[in-house]
């Protein structure tokens, strides 16, 4: 009988290892030396992997957290889903449905109490299964112009008649396709990244494109001849926020101590010059302003 018990034991323990990973709280990820994070794969200039190495904006972000912590960084690389609602579940609090691994601490993640705050259908709060906090960046939308195409014209209203590039679902495809009541709709151009928008505006295939401001100037910076700015963007309802981090709810401490680093990262300059080092410009967050 206690044979049958012990290969039971052991048998839980193994299924638990195979199909959950917690996340950890501060003490743990202190102890074991080393801190999982999450970054999204394939999404430069943030995070990707270049020739088998972690490289962006967030790996080298993540670097200076794990190192101030004592510890070494490991990445938990996923892919972008439908919302960030279903990013924030399978990164931080609950794991994929297919291994349940969920990682200590997730990069990229709006920093806007608003949306922290936010009610479902049932009257609950929709994020309450994480702590948003940390904001180390302001992202903001941003229009490229081929100038030759285009001329000094700022006003959307010229892509009645000119092609303009955007990554397919994003906010950018949404609103082009229903401003001026849809007559630009017809000149949208869908790509599956930014980048093939970025790679037909220096071809000369289109005549603009609407993207993330550090996508559009990664996607961009070999090229000297197109015009960037957020001229024309005025009637989107959200054009600037804010980019921190998040962990699981119950893990406070460790979101403390985090929180503390990124902003003394922020106040030496540190994460200033990693946007330096890439090419990118860097825009304080309103937290810090």
């Amino acid at each position: 009988m206690i044979s049958r018990f012990k290969a039971l034991f052991t048998t839980i323990i193994l299924l638990s290892s195979a199909f959950g990973v917690e996340a950890r709280s501060y003490d743990d990820v202190v102890n074991s030396g080393y801190i999982e994070i999450a970054v999204y794969n394939n999404f430069p200039p943030y995070s990707f992997n270049d020739a088998g190495e972690a490289r962006g904006i967030d790996i080298e972000i993540g670097k200076m957290i794990a190192t101030e912590l004592g510890v070494e960084p490991r990445w938990f690389w996923f892919n972008a889903d439908e919302t960030l609602d279903d990013d924030l579940r399978n990164a931080i609090w609950k794991g994929h449905y297919l291994n349940r691994r969920i990682a200590d601490l997730m990069m990229r993640v709006p920093y806007d109490p608003e949306f922290s705050r936010l009610i479902d259908g049932y009257g609950a709060v929709k994020n309450d299964m994480v702590v948003m906090f940390g904001p180390y960046h302001r992202e903001r939308w941003w229009i490229a112009r081929d100038l030759a195409k285009t001329g000094e014209i700022r006003s959307l209203a010229n892509f009645q008649y000119l092609d303009i590039g955007v990554e397919i679902d994003t906010f950018p495809d949404f609103f082009l396709s229903s401003v001026f009541a849809g007559r630009l709709r017809d000149r949208v151009e869908h790509y599956i990244s930014i980048f093939g928008a970025t790679d037909d505006l220096i071809k000369g295939n289109i005549a603009a494109l609407v993207g993330t401001r550090s996508q559009v100037e990664w996607g961009l910076r070999e090229s000297a001849s197109a015009d960037l700015s957020d001229e024309g963007l005025e009637f989107m309802n959200r054009r600037v926020w804010d980019i921190g981090l998040a962990v699981r709810h119950n893990f406070r401490q460790l979101a403390y101590s985090i929180e503390d680093i990124v902003l003394n990262l922020f106040k030496r300059g540190d994460i200033q010059g990693i946007f330096k080092q890439h090419r990118l410009t860097y825009e304080v967050p309103a937290a810090y302003q």
